[in-house]
């Protein structure tokens, strides 16, 4: 099995019911999560799982390789 690249997530803040589903499957430590009880945003994440956007009810959740954030954010 291949390592995944570290991506950053994004939500989409108009459509979030801020119902906790990404924070309750999220494997990563319990500090991984935005002033909204969401998954952090902008925060890189190794382990790209992905779970979060498929849980996710209203589909707000996206992602970028950490890679092409970096690019954008420079």
């Amino acid at each position: 099995m291949g390592t995944k690249e570290a991506v950053v997530f994004e939500i989409g803040w108009n459509a979030c019911i801020k119902c906790g589903a990404c924070v309750a499957v999220c494997p990563q430590p319990a500090g991984f999560i935005s002033n909204f009880d969401t998954i952090a945003v902008n925060t890189p994440c190794d382990i790209a799982c992905m779970f979060c956007e498929a849980v996710c009810p209203v589909n707000t959740i996206t992602h970028q390789l950490v890679s092409v954030f970096n690019s954008i954010t420079k």
